[in-house]
Order: structure tokens, then sequence, then C-alpha cells
């Protein structure tokens, strides 16, 4: 796995602080580094998968003036959220 990069130099530390995944995980909060690591592995996970949907769809939207048939601007959030997030409605639909 290649890490998260950042202005195309990698990070030397992971955003997802031990902080951060203690208040992710309130109830169960992680007991080792390895269940933090795992946590910063699936954020980094997620992250590859936002970005090749924005690489692969990205070219379908376009800001509010222009005229043509792509989406507009403002659905890609709803997109994103959906191409991310899938629920059983979505799927059938």
């Amino acid at each position: 796995m290649s890490g998260p990069w950042v202005g195309g130099q990698p990070m030397t530390e992971h955003p997802l602080t031990d902080d951060f995944c203690y208040q992710i995980a309130e109830l169960w909060p992680p007991e080792d580094d390895a269940e933090k690591d795992n946590m910063r592995s699936a954020a980094d996970w997620q992250l590859e998968q936002v970005m090749k949907w924005l690489d692969e769809n990205l070219s379908n939207y376009t800001d509010d003036d222009y005229l043509g048939d792509l989406s507009p601007l403002y659905k890609l959030e709803s997109d994103l959220n959906k191409a991310m997030r899938p629920t059983t409605t979505q799927e059938n639909s």
C-alpha cells in the first residue's frame, strides 16, 4: 500500500491521529496500535476509492454556467455519496 500523500509528497504522520481514532470509536476504543493502524488503513482505502471514482466520473459534471448535457456540479456530492455508500434501495434502482 502506497500510503497517503499531500502535495505530491508522502505524509510523515497520518491525519487520523490516535486522538481521532478514540473520538471515532468512542464506544469501543482501539486497544492497541494494530487497531489504530487498521482504522488508518481503512481510511486510506476509502480515500483511494473516492479518488478512483472522481477520476472516472468527474468529467461527467460541469458548473452551472455550462449549457451542455452534463450533470450540474452541485449533484457531485450526492452522486459520490451514493457511489461510496450504496443502500439496498439504490442498488435495486
